[in-house]
């Protein structure tokens, strides 16, 4: 059996951020949906509408383990990438103040239906936004795979390095 080799680098495109916008309607739609079938799988019996939201966004959003740091000269983001994406498969938006990781893939899931066992094929999403601490410059942002991890560097904007402070007297 032949095993698929991914790139070491790949370059992930960035997005405008309208698209990204988009996408999380999108997944909140389908966290709703889901959290209202666990509901009604209750029976319709209030009082874990948490529960029943949590369950629903573990089950349509995969977390990755991520690492967000700042050094003097930009912002640096570290996404460990479950199951292989793709840099094809990933989408990266850099606004001044904001960074949005998006990723969507189809994987074949085994479950037992109490007869027999089935495969069926279902997306596997990542979404996560980061709202940063100083602002960036988006033009000059880039995103890398490297193997499973995601790396976003977004060069800090100029107006974002602290002004030298000088002390001034005023005599009156």
């Amino acid at each position: 059996m032949a095993v698929q080799k991914q790139e070491k680098n790949a370059v992930v495109k960035l997005v405008p951020a309208d698209v990204l916008a988009h996408r999380r309607g999108e997944i909140d739609v389908m966290i709703a949906q889901r959290a209202y079938e666990l509901f009604e799988r209750r029976g319709c019996v209030c009082g874990h509408e948490v529960a029943d939201w949590l369950q629903a966004e573990d089950e349509i959003v995969h977390s990755c383990r991520h690492d967000l740091r700042e050094s003097t000269e930009a912002i640096i983001l570290r996404a460990e990438m479950p199951c292989s994406y793709t840099a094809e498969q990933l989408y990266v938006s850099v606004e001044p103040w904001r960074l949005v990781v998006s990723g969507e893939r189809k994987v074949d899931v085994g479950y037992w239906d109490g007869a027999k066992a089935r495969t069926e094929r279902r997306p596997q999403r990542i979404f996560r936004a980061h709202d940063l601490s100083v602002e960036v410059n988006p033009s000059t942002a880039t995103a890398i795979l490297r193997g499973d991890t995601l790396e976003v560097v977004m060069p800090k904007a100029d107006s974002a390095k602290k002004p030298e402070v000088r002390s001034t007297s005023s005599a009156g």
